[in-house]
């Protein structure tokens, strides 16, 4: 229990305060300090958390596999609650097929697995990072703009750090200790920014359509860790990857979804919705999660 308290304090700390910061500032200064931690920190933080890592490429497929097992899994679920009675779109598929992979797990994973749990959760998200820029835009669009996603994926540091770093650790590349020290330096401050920044995102969102909103909330989280046991079972994972395939498969909806939905002004009060309702779940599950993986 402990344990479980020095990861989630200094966790929900950084999120209140960039709640009220948001609150108080209205916002103002958000933009560049997304920038910031999502095309900067982020990327060093993954880099140096890859490199770090002794990564088999056979482990590297299975968590590939769990990631697109969970999201089929999803959209079943999710076609099978709404689909059948003829509800549906963007807006409420997008958030429960997508989880957040960066913002809340990441943060999270880093301080209760180390680099190592880093880097499986971001061997697990590439699968998911891939298809929201391209299937995801694709349907947020109305089926119109996937040249669109793939020209975001090809801009995204976050991606080409991840293949980098794969690749320095699969060929045992050793680097120079300034370079290593350097990324770590930079990378360490993506933590305590993706925390601030989720916490001043929350205060954007709004609640609409409370009872589809539940379902899916539902859906995308306790559907999400019946999906996490199980993928582990059936692909045999144990130890830190079979914690990170679990931990990831219950997280919230991606704020991605509801930026995808609002740019495209397809549903987006309905995926905000449904974001910041599987958010605020989190509080209580997140702790639950950590008691029984740890």
């Amino acid at each position: 229990m402990e344990q479980i308290i020095n990861v989630l304090g200094p966790t929900f700390f950084a999120i209140v305060l960039g709640y009220l910061f948001g609150r108080a500032t209205r916002g103002a200064g958000a933009a560049a300090l997304i920038d910031v931690a999502l095309f900067i920190a982020t990327p060093c933080l993954v880099f140096y958390s890859m490199q770090a890592s002794t990564i088999v490429i056979s482990e590297a497929l299975y968590l590939w596999a769990s990631t697109v097992l969970v999201m089929t899994g999803s959209f079943v679920l999710a076609w099978l609650a709404f689909g059948t009675r003829k509800k549906g779109g963007p807006g409420l598929y997008l958030p429960i097929v997508f989880s957040n992979t960066i913002n809340i797990p990441l943060p999270i994973i880093y301080l209760a697995f180390g680099d190592v749990g880093v880097a499986n959760l971001v061997l697990y998200g590439i699968p998911n990072l891939l298809l929201v820029y391209s299937l995801g835009v694709y349907v947020a669009s109305g089926h119109k703009a996937v040249g669109q996603g793939v020209k975001t994926v090809l801009k995204t540091p976050l991606v080409y750090a991840a293949v980098i770093g794969l690749v320095v650790s699969l060929t045992g590349t050793r680097l120079p200790a300034a370079v290593v020290n350097s990324v770590e330096f930079v990378g360490r401050a993506a933590v305590p920014l993706m925390l601030l920044v989720l916490g001043m995102n929350m205060g954007r969102f709004r609640f609409s359509q409370i009872p589809l909103t539940l379902i899916a909330s539902v859906i995308r989280m306790g559907g999400g860790f019946l999906l996490g046991l199980s993928a582990v079972w059936l692909l045999g994972l144990t130890g830190i990857p079979r914690a990170v395939v679990i931990f990831q498969a219950a997280m919230p909806g991606a704020v991605v979804t509801s930026v995808l939905c609002t740019k495209y002004n397809n549903q987006a009060e309905l995926a905000s919705s449904i974001v910041l309702s599987t958010t605020l779940m989190a509080v209580g599950v997140i702790p639950a999660l950590l008691y029984y993986l740890t």
